[in-house]
């Protein structure tokens, strides 16, 4: 999938600029480096500026990104789409027509089916440690979403997983809980979460999580996910 940074600098090369030259009065050289690398995010105002100083349209810019990436940013609609609704049905019939039976995607709706049913999913330690190290950012400023942590949420043990929802909740304040997705996806992580501790029976700080929850407003695409973390809530304390 082609990013931002690697469409900024295949531009950069083509007119045959450096680093320097690209981000000259806009961005400091290393801020801008980190931009081409995926470190850092940009918005699109800002990256407006740096276009227009070399004469390149947004049309131009974003057209080729849009035509490589937009099969697969489908694809990736579809499986969020199916885990949110927890459509099984729907997951098994995306697998199916993967022409890769080793591809990462099928690899991820077995975890997700696993997930989704309370079973486990054996996947080699080397690529668990991969999957769970992009899934969570140190800085959740850089977070956009929590559809990888929640959808292979069956990789982490409890305490484990315990501990990554008490991380994204001491560091709440760098998210962007206006964000439709970002939320979306974040309630489903509490939401497995909680499954887990029901059948596991473990009701240690329950409570703590069902207020952060209660803080959210009241959005239109989480009020039925905000329901099902009471429900829970209730169950595990009877």
């Amino acid at each position: 999938m082609v990013t931002i940074g690697q469409q900024l600098r295949k531009i950069r090369q083509m007119l045959n600029l450096s680093q320097s030259q690209m981000c000259a009065g806009i961005f400091a050289d290393s801020f801008y480096s980190k931009i081409e690398r995926g470190v850092n995010n940009v918005g699109i105002l800002r990256l407006i500026t740096p276009l227009n100083s070399h004469n390149v349209s947004l049309y131009d810019f974003f057209n080729p990104l849009n035509e490589e990436n937009l099969p697969e940013l489908k694809l990736r609609k579809q499986i969020h789409s199916a885990f949110n609704n927890r459509d099984l049905d729907q997951l098994q019939k995306i697998q199916e027509s993967l022409n890769d039976k080793k591809s990462i995607e099928y690899l991820q709706i077995n975890l997700m089916l696993a997930t989704l049913k309370g079973q486990t999913y054996e996947v080699p330690e080397e690529i668990q440690q991969k999957m769970k190290a992009e899934a969570l950012k140190e800085d959740l400023k850089q977070q956009k979403d929590f559809w990888d942590l929640a959808m292979f949420s069956s990789l982490y043990g409890l305490i484990e997983l315990k501990n990554v929802i008490t991380f994204i909740m001491k560091n709440s304040s760098a998210l962007d809980l206006t964000n439709d997705s970002l939320l979306t996806s974040l309630l489903n992580l509490i939401i497995n979460y909680l499954d887990r501790c029901y059948r596991e029976k473990h009701v240690y700080d329950v409570q703590k999580l069902s207020t952060f929850v209660n803080q959210i407003a009241d959005e239109y695409p989480i009020i039925f996910h905000k329901l099902i973390v009471k429900y829970y809530v209730a169950l595990l304390e009877k």
